[in-house]
């Protein structure tokens, strides 16, 4: 049983690339059967993988990538997609960047899926877990303007949010 192609970066700057049947966004752990040979995808051993460990999880096309392959970092040229899809980028704490659209993102989640703007991309989708944010930028819907909401590290904002709250009901800070 293969299951889904998946490349997992760990937060420690491990890379484990195989295969799972059983991620899930709502599960704290999955597993992937490794594989010992990116051509082959002969199969290795199981490992457990926990979501609080990790930066994200890429469901790959193929193992090999194409170390060619530039990176898309703008949105010009580029369909917007369905309706309900925001365009986003994700800027993580090591400094990557991914630009692509979600349905789902939500700083109050684990995690969230990105689906890449380019289809030339290696990436079907990818699941990255908020942990392993330093920014995201979202798209407001029907709006030309990006930095309509911006998510600095899950501190930042809930202490924005906090502020927010309290001066909206008339508490004063000290």
């Amino acid at each position: 049983m293969l299951g889904k192609k998946t490349v997992v970066k760990i937060n420690d700057g491990r890379i484990v690339k195989g295969f799972t049947t059983d991620f899930s966004p709502n599960k704290d752990v999955f597993h992937i059967r490794s594989i010992k040979n990116n051509s082959t995808g002969e199969e290795g051993e199981q490992v457990e993988v926990s979501l609080d460990n990790i930066k994200a999880v890429f469901f790959v096309k193929d193992f090999l990538g194409n170390k060619d392959y530039k990176k898309v970092r703008t949105f010009e040229g580029y369909e917007s997609g369905l309706p309900t899809q925001r365009k986003i980028i994700v800027i993580f704490k090591d400094g990557e960047n991914f630009y692509g659209t979600t349905h789902s993102y939500s700083p109050d989640r684990k995690g969230f899926f990105v689906f890449p703007i380019d289809e030339r991309d290696n990436n079907d989708r990818v699941f990255v877990t908020s942990s392993a944010l330093e920014k995201v930028h979202v798209k407001k819907f029907g709006s030309d303007n990006f930095d309509v909401y911006i998510y600095e590290s899950w501190k930042k904002y809930v202490v924005s949010r906090i502020k927010y709250t309290a001066n909206t009901v008339g508490i004063n800070e000290r």
